[in-house]
Parts: structure tokens; C-alpha cells; sequence
């Protein structure tokens, strides 16, 4: 599959158009946000009415479940979410992509790819995912050195009975930094790609992986322009967003402390969904323009507006 060179100022223009993209079916879009964020409340609902069971269960007995039994729960569910979390986004990606060809489409089409043999597949990212973080966590490790994440914990600890501590300092703060940072960027840059590059291109997934890699290294300066646009607008938009909440749960608790509850929860809940619509939507722009065949031209027009 080719890879097109995109200049860095094309991470600009996805994050333009990211925006823009719930103007034609807001219903849709967003609605297909709104599922994927209450499908995954409502896995980590059960995983947590699942623990409560069996610590009701030991309370019962007089007898505290054991770490081995909560973690034999725990870990399978978690598990199961994270393989879920991949096959949703690209359901979302599938109600951007529709939209934005006008056609059809519903907030409902955001569960498609579960009944669609190449939708499904999309679920290995999820195993990629787990196994991201657990050489993410060995590379940390072994950089910051095995005695700092001890004292880390343990100062948060205190930290949170209400002590002060010193914050410890990791072996080779720079390095890590750094490492961090690479990691991150190819670890967020493969699994963005790739869910496009299995769902629409039809690749496999040690394909959609290989092709996630080279375009993430040959176009690092449009990957990473649009990555610190987004990061740079959530932190600000947070911002916004929490004064906001904080705001409304005011006003709406001169009525009643539930009206200012269920206030505050829409604001965070709407935020939510916007969010999401723009990382699926970027990683859509991204692969429609990076990967040829997967879309029009290299350099669309440019965006002269916020339409919404």
C-alpha cells in the first residue's frame, strides 16, 4: 500500500476539518458517540457490580475474597473491555466516514463492525493494546529504575492519608521523557492507523500494523502537529469545559442538588462525546490522506471555517 508524503502543515488541516465533521449529521455522529461512551459505562458498570458481588459475598462469610479470586474476575472483564474499546471507534469512524460521503446513517451504525466478521477483527488491537502497555511499563521501569515507582506509590500513599512527601526522582529523568514520548506518539499513531487500515482497506493485522509504522515515521511532522493541536485543545477546552460544569451544577443546585448532579453530568457527558468525535474523526482524515486509494486527493481544500 502506498504511503503518500504529507507536508506537516496537513496536521493543521485534520484537526480543521475534525472539527467540522458532525455539521452534516450531528445526529448521527454525535448520537454514535454518545452509545460508544454509554456501551463502555455500561462494561465497566458490570465489572464493578461483578466486584461488589463477591466482596458482599466475602463480607457474608466473614471472609474477605482473596487478591487471586478478584484478579481471576477483574483481568478477563478488563480484558474485555479493552478488546471492545477498538471495534467501537471504528464504528464511529464508520458513521464519520458515511457522513462525510452523504449517505445514510445512524447513531446506531456505531455497533456495525460487531456484526461484521471484518469489524470484529478489530478487536486484536485490543491484545495489542495490553501489549503496548506491558512493554511500556518494562521500558519505564527499567529507565526510572525499580526502586522509584516504589517510592512513587508510597509517597502517593501518604499522599492521599494526608501527608506531605518529597516526590522521588526517576534514574535518567530526561531519558525517560523522551522514551515517553516516542513511545506514546508510534504506540497512539499504530493503533489510530490501524483500525482504518483493517475496516476499510481490508488489511490483515500484521499488515494494518506494518503500514500504521511507516506511516507514522514517513509523516511524523503532520502525526505529531495534529497530536499537539488536539492535546493542546483538550487541555484548554478542559478547562472551559469544568468551569462550565461547575457553573451549571451551581445554578441547577438552587433547585435541587440532584438537578445540579445531573447538570454537571450532561456538561462532562457532551464533552465527552465531542472529544471522541474529533480523535476518530482526525484518525479518518488521517488515513483517508495518507494511504492512496483511501480517499481524495492529497491536499483537499483548505478550511477557511468553523461551521460548528
Amino acid at each position: 500500500m502506498d504511503i503518500r508524503n504529507l507536508p506537516a502543515g496537513h496536521g493543521l488541516l485534520w484537526f480543521k476539518q475534525a472539527i467540522d465533521l458532525g455539521a452534516k449529521n450531528p445526529r448521527a455522529v454525535f448520537g454514535a458517540s454518545l452509545l460508544l461512551i454509554a456501551a463502555l459505562y455500561a462494561a465497566v458498570l458490570v465489572l464493578a457490580v461483578v466486584l461488589s458481588v463477591l466482596a458482599g459475598a466475602g463480607s457474608a462469610t466473614e471472609q474477605a475474597p482473596s487478591m487471586g479470586m478478584l484478579l481471576a474476575v477483574a483481568l478477563p472483564l478488563t480484558l474485555a473491555i479493552m478488546l471492545v474499546v477498538p471495534v467501537l471507534l471504528g464504528g464511529l469512524m464508520h458513521v464519520i466516514r458515511e457522513t462525510e460521503a452523504n449517505r445514510a446513517a445512524s447513531a446506531r451504525d456505531v455497533f456495525l463492525p460487531l456484526r461484521d466478521a471484518r469489524g470484529r477483527r478489530l478487536a486484536w488491537l485490543g491484545v495489542v493494546q495490553l501489549v503496548l502497555a506491558v512493554v511500556g511499563a518494562v521500558l519505564m521501569v527499567a529507565i526510572a529504575g525499580p526502586g522509584y515507582w516504589r517510592d512513587y506509590m508510597q509517597a502517593m500513599e501518604a499522599a492521599l492519608q494526608g501527608s506531605v512527601q518529597v516526590a522521588p526522582q526517576p534514574d535518567h529523568a530526561g531519558l525517560l521523557f523522551l522514551v515517553q514520548l516516542a513511545f506514546n506518539y508510534f504506540s497512539y499513531a499504530l493503533m489510530l492507523f490501524s483500525i482504518p487500515l483493517m475496516l476499510f482497506s481490508g488489511c490483515s493485522l500484521a499488515d494494518a500494523l506494518r503500514h500504521a509504522l511507516r506511516a507514522s515515521v514517513r509523516n511524523v511532522g503532520a502525526n505529531l502537529l495534529a497530536g499537539v493541536l488536539f492535546i493542546g485543545a483538550l487541555v484548554l477546552a478542559a478547562i472551559v469545559v469544568a468551569l462550565v460544569a461547575l457553573l451549571a451544577g451551581a445554578i441547577g443546585g438552587l433547585i435541587h442538588p440532584v438537578v445540579g448532579s445531573v447538570l454537571v453530568a450532561v456538561v462532562m457527558l457532551g464533552f465527552a462525546a465531542v472529544v471522541l468525535v474529533l480523535l476518530a474523526g482526525a484518525a479518518y482524515l488521517a488515513w483517508r490522506d495518507t494511504f492512496s486509494g483511501a480517499g481524495p486527493a492529497p491536499t483537499p481544500p483548505p478550511v477557511h471555517g468553523i461551521e460548528v
